[in-house]
């Protein structure tokens, strides 16, 4: 814009010093010319001193002005333009020639206290704070300004200070004092940072609107799953055994308690135990009956085999095939040995001439002076019937039988043929 203002005064300098030429002669019209000239001159001169360009944003009035001056202040005395205490200016300065100058003018905001009203001036970046503060209005801890004091006066058109009053929340054991100006009782909760959880519950409506001196009391409710347990008492069983002394009885299973377990659900209501109901209750392990064995047998038999249809009575089987009468000895094998019959070898299995009692055959072998071998086998045989001996008692490995072996000896006894092998 500066450079076509300048062009067009030196096209009009030209002309005028054409004119010049062909009226040279004239005098009084030359001197015109001459003012003219200066005048121009003056003019171009001029518009290359307001080197600047500057808009003066001031209200609703915008301000468009040429000058020589780079700082706000000697621009805005150049306009007479004056800045009251509470106007603010944005301005950053001139760059390439041109600059923006925006005027914020003071503002003036009612401030309604205590019954009255009055007018604060501020600037536009000030928070209702500053207001207070000026207006010197002090605040109670339970006062309530509106808008919040961090609010900017910019976003405002009046400041209402509300005399509050205490209210109270009852909560885990603590009373806490809270400031409330027509607050619900939902908006004291969430101003305490209390929540509701599970069961819990207060003693009003969430949206009663609060009075002065209120509390509200919460109260806490929990349930926890609790586990008991009690004994659950062993039985005791009495029943005849084959490998006890007719003689006496025994106890042959220790008995040993069981246990039960129950669960219930607890009430507690602000930490204390209210109540409790039951959810269930089981038997968690099992009691083991003690048992009592009435012997039936002549003696305590050696072998500690037992099948379930053999029946004593007197101390003898109440059902046989045969009887067959002979000696007997014992012996005994290392660990590993098997038997000729390919059945294991162990205490209860004996040795037999297999032509007279056939290998699989079910005895029971008792001695005419009382010694009671009890259930047995055949399932290995030897050199038995050479030495006139009927039956040969195994009485378990050498390493830790060979004693009751040698003490055993030889003895007459009696073998009740349960069943004959095939």
């Amino acid at each position: 814009m500066k450079v076509k203002f300048q062009t067009t005064v030196l096209n009009v300098i030209r002309k005028i010093e054409s004119k010049k030429n062909i009226l040279r002669n004239h005098t009084v019209f030359g001197l015109f010319l001459g003012l003219a000239s200066l005048s121009v001159m003056f003019l171009m001169t001029g518009a290359l001193y307001f080197r600047n360009e500057a808009r003066i944003y001031d209200g609703g009035n915008v301000i468009r002005a040429f000058t020589m001056y780079d700082e706000l202040d000697e621009i805005l005395e150049e306009q007479g333009i004056t800045l009251g205490e509470y106007d603010r200016v944005d301005f950053d300065g001139v760059v390439d020639g041109e600059a923006n100058i925006v005027i914020h003018r003071s503002l003036n905001i009612p401030v309604k206290a205590d019954g009255g009203m009055v007018l604060v001036e501020c600037a536009y970046n000030e928070k209702v704070s500053d207001i207070l503060a000026r207006a010197d209005i002090t605040l109670e801890e339970e006062d309530v300004v509106e808008p919040a004091e961090s609010t900017q006066v910019s976003e405002i058109t009046e400041v209402v200070v509300n005399r509050g009053y205490s209210v109270y929340v009852k909560a885990d054991g603590n009373t806490t004092e809270f400031s409330a100006y027509y607050h619900t009782a939902k908006e004291i909760m969430e101003r305490a940072g209390i929540v509701l959880e599970q069961d819990d519950y207060i003693d009003c409506d969430l949206d009663k609107v609060l009075e002065e001196g209120d509390t509200i009391t919460v109260t806490r409710v929990r349930y926890e799953k609790a586990e008991s347990y009690e004994v659950v008492p062993y039985s005791t069983i009495t029943q005849t055994s084959n490998l006890v002394s007719m003689y006496k009885s025994e106890v042959t299973q220790q008995g040993e308690n069981g246990t039960r377990t129950n669960i219930s659900l607890v009430k507690y209501v602000d930490g204390k135990r209210v109540s409790e109901t039951a959810v269930s209750s089981e038997i968690t392990k099992e009691p083991v009956p003690e048992i009592i064995s009435k012997g039936a047998a002549l003696s305590t038999p050696y072998s500690k085999k037992d099948p379930e249809d053999l029946v004593l009575e007197n101390g003898l089987p109440a059902e046989y095939e045969t009887i067959l009468t002979g000696k007997s000895c014992a012996y005994t094998a290392p660990l590993g040995n098997g038997t000729a019959s390919g059945r294991k070898l162990e205490i209860g299995t004996v040795a037999v001439d297999p032509a007279i009692i056939p290998y699989g055959s079910e005895l029971y072998i008792v001695s005419t002076d009382g010694y009671v071998y009890g259930y047995a086998v055949a399932a290995d045989t030897g050199d038995l019937t050479a030495h006139g001996v009927l039956v040969d008692l195994y009485m378990g490995n050498m390493e830790d039988y060979f004693e009751e072996s040698l003490n055993y000896g030889a003895r007459q006894v009696n073998i009740y043929v349960l069943s004959w092998g095939a």
